[in-house]
């Protein structure tokens, strides 16, 4: 009898330790955080402010890891590979969810290996020339790159991301020939657009704004704070282009109570004046789009990704 009872109790007391831990509160430990970009990238400073205003209401480390590479694949090959616990999450925008599988045939993800959690905010694409060209005005330019075709150069942060479609079906209802240099990253497209051994570039307001370069032009359908003199490519007659939509991603399978907690503190940090102060900043727009909506954005995104990368013929490799 005795030796029953004690095994009912330890069977009890691993009962409650399991059911201890199933209730025990999030985040109870540090959370990691995938950046699938290099540190210092507008993205990255983005992500880390945000990641910092999640510590301070969670009372939790957010520490960064960055895993940059391969059109942000990497970060997210890591992350679909992760634990769905809500202690390995993302802070990125759609490039390697909406454009890269398009594009690159070794991705072994698709959209249903993550869990969007939130949009935090998106970050908008200009049309910038370095601030000694000639050209002050998106009609002046225009016009000499018709008298011009193909003499134009254009660099970007490489084929397939945000701004190089953009810019690409600009340049097609436009009727503009230009040619595409494809660079790393926009800290190496910053030289050569201001020595203006290149035309232009189609880049981030975050990255290129107060850096010795003219924006013509705005990809988007409203004017942007930091640039509140400069025409949207909506005002032009074109379209305005999606921008980077950037927010938290978490692997599929993360418990409901996890992706809860996440997406309610998402919304906490994105209406905080610390967040939009950081993000004032940076030259960055703040939009906040719960799981839902901007689980339907981004599939909306995946879908005009598909048929525009077939429009302009770009092959995956």
């Amino acid at each position: 009898m005795q030796k029953l009872t004690a095994t009912f109790l330890a069977t009890c007391a691993c009962f409650s330790i399991f059911s201890a831990a199933a209730q025990e509160p999030y985040p109870s430990r540090a959370v990691n955080v995938i950046v699938p970009f290099q540190a210092g990238h507008g993205v990255d400073l983005m992500a880390r402010a945000l990641a910092s205003e999640f510590s301070k209401i969670t009372g939790q480390a957010y520490p960064i890891v960055n895993r940059e590479g391969a059109a942000a694949t990497i970060g997210f090959t890591a992350l679909a590979a992760a634990k769905p616990d809500g202690y390995t999450i993302a802070i990125s925008p759609n490039t390697p969810l909406t454009i890269a599988p398009h594009l690159i045939k070794s991705v072994t993800y698709n959209m249903d290996s993550f869990v969007p959690v939130c949009q935090s905010f998106e970050n908008v694409m200009a049309l910038f020339v370095g601030s000694a060209s000639p050209y002050k005005t998106y009609q002046e330019f225009v016009a000499a790159g018709k008298a011009q075709p193909g003499k134009f150069s254009w660099g970007t942060s490489g084929v397939g991301s945000v701004p190089h479609l953009s810019a690409s079906a600009w340049l097609a209802t436009a009727g503009l020939d230009a040619v595409h240099v494809p660079f790393r990253g926009e800290p190496q497209i910053l030289p050569q657009l201001i020595s203006n051994e290149l035309t232009f570039s189609a880049a981030s307001i975050s990255g290129m704004a107060g850096k010795g370069v003219r924006p013509l032009a705005v990809f988007a359908d409203q004017r942007h704070f930091a640039y509140p003199d400069v025409p949207t490519m909506a005002e032009l007659g074109h379209a305005s282009g999606v921008p980077g939509l950037n927010g938290m991603f978490a692997p599929r399978g993360t418990p409901e109570t996890v992706l809860a907690s996440l997406e309610k503190t998402c919304a906490e940090v994105t209406s905080s004046e610390s967040f939009r102060t950081a993000a004032l900043r940076l030259n960055q727009r703040v939009s906040f789009l719960g799981r839902r909506d901007f689980d339907r954005r981004l599939r909306a995104d995946f879908d005009e990704k598909a048929k525009l990368i077939k429009q302009l013929n770009i092959k995956p490799e």
